[in-house]
């Protein structure tokens, strides 16, 4: 649903839609997170991306989207959503445990485990690049202000 991330629209100034914001950044999250792996773990560096579940938060309340605001404000949807807390128990799991032997850096996990489905392009080294770059680019504008 997110499309191909754009690096030239990272913030989604044009064409903006909640929902491929939102799944964009989750994919953004994961090329990222593999990317950081690729770049920096022969220095000591370890990070995995993960999906915490559907989490009943105040996230997408104020939304654009009659979608997104929906799952969110309705009674029923939202009794299918776990709690916070129960949210927070995989990246508890990852800050805790001990990469290289409980989790593989530049991984993305869901229930404690590698994600078993993966959007294709969570794989695309170029795109991971891509991103990276573009992300520099944005920093260092900000920096040389």
């Amino acid at each position: 649903m997110a499309g191909r991330p754009d690096t030239d629209n990272l913030d989604h100034d044009q064409h903006f839609s909640p929902v491929r914001a939102c799944n964009a950044a989750k994919l953004e999250n994961i090329l990222f997170t593999r990317e950081l792996h690729r770049r920096h773990h022969a220095q000591g560096i370890s990070a995995a991306a993960f999906h915490p579940g559907n989490v009943a938060t105040g996230f997408a309340t104020e939304s654009d989207s009659r979608l997104m605001k929906f799952f969110a404000t309705n009674p029923v949807t939202r009794a299918m959503l776990i709690s916070p807390e129960k949210g927070a128990h995989q990246l508890a799991w990852l800050a805790e445990g001990q990469p290289g032997a409980d989790w593989e850096s530049g991984t993305y996990y869901e229930k404690h485990k590698p994600a078993r489905r993966l959007n294709p392009q969570a794989l695309d080294t170029s795109l991971a690049r891509n991103l990276w770059e573009r992300s520099e680019q944005l920093i260092s504008a900000v920096y040389s202000r």
